[in-house]
């Protein structure tokens, strides 16, 4: 845990695999906002300080992960954040970066409700002059980005939980976001300089972009909850009838003979848990047979780490290195999905 802690470490994860891993949704979200921004100029002929802007995102995005991350170290190992609580966040979630990406490609006027607006009285208040939107809304954006974690800001937060202290919880957040910044900040200057031509065509792209995050994250709900119909279940109707996925049998995959062991009646499988997903990502197992699952990670900082088993009542947040056993008994046929809580990376259990 020390080692994990280390701050130029953390520095490191957020200025490499941090950065690009929340690029997608937080960094789409930044550049459509600055965008729709550079599009509010042209009708109001009211000339924006971008760099304000950008900088107001990101300082807020830092502050409120840091007061987060001393959050979660106070109350260390006492916190414990439902599935279902998980799932109804990724729900919002998919539904803002849709309706987003409808405002943008200006679709429908209802879509402009999804906007980043302080409550009238706030605003009176607070803020007096015509351009009080625009600086509250990268305010509120930054904070927004809390609950739109990427897998890679969900291993600090648990590093943060595990800490035990309230410094060390702020501390992990704060070089963690400190070394997503460089990135952040380059997307957001690079918007703002492109031509009106490559505005628009950055703008559908953001869009694009969106929607498919979004897609994404709903179909992430269906894949944790096993629900008979989501895209890869889907995908595998179209492509193999009748046949197993084509990844079943693929080489980086043990063999069921390897992956599962009988002994004393209890079939006991070994799940690898890897940034890129489980090894094995399919077994079988026998029905009514006591199985003991065992998982293992070892310096994972991805949302595979995160490891649920609705079918079967798991549901636990694995360390960067850590093992976990659980035990139980399938006592119907079919095939089960595991999956992280977020939906993407996943694994099938067959029951014979």
């Amino acid at each position: 845990m020390e080692e994990s802690m280390n701050p130029f470490l953390i520095f490191f994860i957020g200025l490499t695999s941090g950065g690009l891993a929340c690029l997608a949704v937080q960094g789409g979200l930044l550049a459509s906002f600055i965008a729709n921004l550079q599009q509010t100029e042209e009708k109001t002929k009211q000339s924006y300080p971008i760099l304000l802007v950008i900088g107001l995102f990101l300082i807020s995005k830092l502050i409120i992960h840091t007061i987060f991350g001393g959050l979660l170290g106070t109350v260390g190992s006492e916190v414990s954040i439902s599935l279902e609580i998980r799932l109804f966040f990724q729900f919002l979630t998919a539904v803002f970066l849709f309706s987003t990406a409808m405002n943008l490609l200006q679709v429908h006027p209802i879509f402009r409700f999804v906007q980043f607006q302080p409550p009238a009285f706030l605003r009176r208040l607070i803020f007096k002059s015509a351009r009080s939107k625009t600086f509250f809304a990268p305010i509120v954006l930054g904070l927004f980005t809390l609950f739109i974690p990427c897998g890679v800001t969900q291993s600090m937060e648990i590093l943060a939980l595990n800490s035990g202290s309230v410094w060390l919880g702020a501390s992990t957040m704060f070089f963690f976001v400190l070394g997503t910044i460089p990135l952040f900040a380059t997307i957001g200057i690079a918007t703002s300089a492109m031509s009106e031509v490559w505005h628009q065509r950055f703008l559908n792209l953001a869009s694009v972009a969106l929607i498919f995050m979004a897609v994404s994250s709903f179909n992430g709900i269906l894949t944790v909850v096993d629900f008979p119909i989501t895209g890869e279940k889907v995908w595998n109707s179209i492509t193999s009838v009748g046949k197993p996925p084509e990844w079943w049998n693929k080489s980086s995959d043990l063999k069921n003979t390897q992956a599962v062991r009988l002994e004393n009646g209890v079939q006991k499988v070994t799940i690898e848990i890897q940034d890129n997903g489980y090894a094995p990502r399919a077994f079988t197992v026998k029905k009514d047979v006591p199985v003991e699952l065992t998982l293992n990670s070892n310096n994972v900082y991805s949302c595979a780490s995160s490891f649920t088993f609705k079918k079967f009542g798991i549901y636990t947040q694995l360390e960067s290195t850590d093992n976990k056993t659980f035990t139980f008994t399938p006592t119907e046929k079919g095939s089960f999905t595991f999956a992280c809580s977020m939906g993407m990376y996943q694994g099938v259990m067959r029951v014979e």
